[in-house]
């Protein structure tokens, strides 16, 4: 480890920095560490809330929402032809208009969700087929 002091606009800033190309000198043996244990079974739904639509249980050609935030526009209609990388939604995430764009060509087939509406991370946008 190094300590350094930096400068960002005229303002100092005492860091310390690993060099990761040296040996790991934190690993205590060479036997693998143990399996990790099965992953909980997800909360149920709460009553009421709309059902989230995950990538694993739609077809291919599902857009996903890459990050939580608010559908700011929806710039297809269910019917339209779209190209690759083609933008599909505005979702505003921290601040910030992030275009959805399309993985692939095709035609809209659904959209599953409404300007204005809150959506996490991976939730099922629109389906492309």
């Amino acid at each position: 480890m190094r300590k350094l002091r930096i400068t960002i606009e005229n303002k100092s800033y005492d860091v310390t920095v690993e060099d990761l190309t040296e040996a790991d000198s934190y690993q205590t043996s060479a036997t693998p560490a143990p399996p990790n244990p099965v992953a909980p079974a997800p909360a149920p739904p709460t009553p009421g809330a709309a059902p989230v639509r995950t990538p694993s249980s739609v077809a291919a050609g599902a857009v996903i929402s890459p990050m939580a935030g608010a559908i700011k526009s929806i710039l297809v209609q269910v019917g339209a032809s779209v190209t690759q990388g083609q933008p599909l939604i505005v979702l505003e995430a921290m601040k910030m208009e992030n275009k959805i764009t399309a993985p692939m060509a095709g035609t809209v087939k659904s959209i599953d969700v409404s300007e204005g509406d809150s959506v996490p991370e991976s939730q099922l946008l629109l389906v492309l087929e």
